[in-house]
């Protein structure tokens, strides 16, 4: 709809108005045309001296029938006060050329994807809305429930593609609840819309085949909102904690589809392995709820850095394993912005429907992630695959944290200016991309209390970031002049080098095999954590120590080989800032 465009760049230009507010204008005028018909709305669009005020009224002049006034009503409160007569005309000129309604069934209010939404409704979502559809057409049904169903544009999809016979969305906001409603009117189906100040509404009364949440990812709620839902449940379900709200409202829809039914849940993916959430995961995964978990790319969700999943739940399964299929890499780019494309939704329906194991498609036993804390991220167990696996916490001396230095502190312990110490410390920005610790370390004050002892690193000791945005790790070179602490976002492996070299370590951390083990330990999208339980436990691959000598010479060698480099680099550039005096004094 190329019209769209170029009335957004009229009302822009003139009214300043958003790409939201632009598309209601759009909006509200193909409804009232379509209620009173083009050559009405033509001809009062170009009567004399008319204001916004008189063209309601002669609007209302054709309309007898109570519910299309309620209707006009809806639309003529979606147009600007401040609209001025000409840019009026001159839209209604512009949309009465076009398909009064296709354009009230087809145009997403939300349809401008550079603009940052505070509240952008998932199930607006075109790519995810084929994509989910898709899945939902291979498993049948005749009745759906959406939730959030926002401006309706799921629904409709599912309906103009004959999936379903009949619907029923609850929708938060207010003014998407108007949108939705005139577009069920002229929708001329089996459609329900309700408008629900919270989401924690009880379970349906008259079950369905489907039911798709796709409400906002981030929703507070207070404990006695949730009273009505809980009380409606077919069973107990114990509520100790404020468990996400994603969670709960999947068991809700449970218990609102029928015995052959289907769930599919658009979910931020802490949900798949926060601490908070672990009964809720262990519930539903006792239960053999959860049928396959597809992990989204970072950034489908428009103007959004949060990664996401799909979670599809049946119940009355006999599998007994759940299948994880990671789709984090199938996407096409397009401007500032990933979609799914058709090439990348067929490929996604084929992992899920294709039962062989593949990089990319797994299934995972359901007594393995009970066994892991309920666990549904796919990196958990990604690392089943090493070569001679054995646990890290089995060939270290020790695993620790650095030392909690507050910002008070640092300030309290930092030299004066011509002050030496032996005592150096260690941050995430010392921690060098190819794998080194830089050797320029901030000096502190030597504390008599020797409190910083117990957080020394030696010669060969592997650190890693506990808490930053990407993964960070180095081996730690002394150089025998100084005692260096580590800091308390970084976490410091000190192995066994009986059992264990650590620069074959350092290697195998760095390969693609290591990565997996690294991540199949982490938590957070945003920002990465790692534990010291967590790397305690994480898989590493030991091979026969001859081996690792040779791996880890090799590593040392190519190490050394960056530093070098690095240094030369260095010393060129700062001779650069050099050259024009030097060249031109000869």
């Amino acid at each position: 709809m190329n019209f769209r465009e170029e009335i957004q760049n009229i009302l822009k230009s003139t009214e300043r108005m958003t790409p939201i507010e632009s598309n209601k204008t759009i909006f509200a005028i193909a409804t009232i045309g379509l209620l009173i018909g083009k050559e009405n709305l033509l001809e009062v669009a170009h009567y004399a001296f008319m204001d916004l005020e008189e063209f309601s009224s002669r609007i209302y002049s054709y309309i007898d029938d109570i519910q299309e006034r309620n209707i006009l009503s809806i639309a003529l409160s979606f147009l600007p006060k401040e609209l001025e007569t000409f840019i009026l005309v001159n839209i209604i000129e512009i949309i009465a050329k076009f398909d009064l309604k296709h354009i009230i069934l087809d145009l997403s209010i939300y349809s401008d994807l550079s603009v940052r939404y505070e509240v952008f409704p998932v199930s607006s979502i075109e790519w995810i809305n084929i994509l989910v559809s898709e899945i939902f057409k291979i498993h049948g049904g005749e009745s759906i429930y959406n939730c959030d169903c926002g401006t309706g544009d799921f629904i409709l999809h599912m309906f103009n593609n004959n999936h379903i016979e009949k619907a029923i969305g609850m929708v938060i906001s207010k003014q998407d609840y108007y949108v939705a409603l005139i577009r069920k009117y002229f929708l001329n189906q089996e459609l329900e819309i309700v408008n629900a100040n919270t989401f924690f509404t009880p379970k349906l009364k008259d079950k369905v085949d489907m039911v798709y949440c796709s409400y906002p990812l981030i929703l507070k709620y207070k404990k006695e909102e949730i009273i009505q839902m809980l009380g409606s449940w077919d069973f107990y379900f114990d509520f100790n904690k404020r468990y996400s709200a994603n969670l709960l409202w999947i068991i809700n829809a449970l218990q609102s589809i029928k015995d052959d039914g289907i769930v599919i849940a658009f979910v931020a993916d802490g949900v798949l392995f926060n601490g908070i959430d672990e009964e809720v995961r262990r519930y539903l995964i006792s239960n053999n709820f959860i049928d396959t978990i597809i992990s989204l790319p970072t950034g489908i969700l428009p103007s959004s850095g949060v990664k996401t999943s799909l979670i599809i739940l049946k119940k009355n399964r006999d599998n007994k394993s759940v299948k994880m299929i990671d789709a984090s890499g199938i996407y096409t780019e397009k401007r500032r912005h990933i979609y799914f494309s058709q090439e990348n939704i067929a490929q996604i329906i084929g992992l899920y429907t294709n039962n062989v194991n593949t990089d990319l498609v797994m299934d995972i036993p359901i007594s393995e992630i009970l066994a892991n804390d309920s666990y549904l991220g796919m990196n958990r167990y990604l690392s089943e695959s090493i070569e001679n696996a054995v646990k890290l916490e089995n060939v270290t001396d020790t695993i620790f944290r650095g030392y909690q230095l507050s910002a008070s502190e640092l300030d309290r312990l930092s030299l004066n200016e011509g002050e030496e110490s032996i005592y150096r410390i260690i941050n995430i920005s010392d921690i060098q991309a190819e794998g080194f610790v830089s050797d320029d370390l901030r000096q502190i004050r030597y504390d008599k209390t020797k409190k910083f002892d117990k957080f020394l690193v030696e010669d060969g000791d592997i650190i890693i970031t506990a808490k930053n945005s990407t993964i960070k790790s180095a081996i730690y070179r002394s150089n025998g002049n100084y005692k260096d602490i580590l800091s308390g976002n970084l976490i410091a492996i000190r192995v066994d080098k009986n059992k264990i070299d650590p620069y074959y370590l350092k290697a195998f951390i760095d390969s693609e095999v290591g990565a997996l083990a690294l991540k199949s330990i982490q938590t957070g999208t945003s920002i990465i954590t790692i534990t010291v339980n967590g790397l305690k436990e994480m898989k590493i691959s030991l091979l026969p120590i001859e081996e690792q000598k040779t791996i880890g010479y090799e590593y040392k060698v190519n190490l050394e080989k960056m530093i070098d480099l690095m240094k030369q680099y260095k010393l060129a550039a700062m001779r650069s800032t050099h050259i024009y005096n030097e060249v031109k004094s000869e």
